[in-house]
């Protein structure tokens, strides 16, 4: 393994100021400073926060999603041969849930 990389490794293990003095890599002590400068600026570190809290609500809101479409690709497949009664259960979700999702397929 190159130097670098070990100290890379050192610096994620024990991110301080000690640590950073000690490598020999430019490129850690920059990303040093730099992540000092974020955590110093409250501005820059809600707006970080903000972004990967976005990331998360996107990604959970595509989860969700997904699920409703399996959920309706389901429901057209067997809404012609069991009751909404029996899909529900089949499903693992209420009655009302069905009852929406067909009144969905059906505009």
């Amino acid at each position: 393994m190159s130097p670098e990389l070990i100290e890379l490794l050192k610096y994620m293990e024990h991110s301080t100021d000690e640590v950073s003095e000690v490598c020999k890599s430019e490129r850690i002590q920059k990303m040093h400073r730099r992540i000092c400068q974020i955590k110093a600026s409250e501005k820059t570190e809600v707006k970080y926060m903000q972004s990967w809290e976005e990331k998360i609500l996107i990604k959970q809101e595509g989860i969700a999603e997904g699920r409703l479409e399996e959920k309706q690709e389901l429901m057209r497949k067997l809404s012609n041969k069991f009751s909404i009664e029996q899909i529900a259960e089949m499903l693992e979700i209420d009655i009302s849930e069905v009852e929406n999702i067909i009144k969905e397929l059906a505009k």
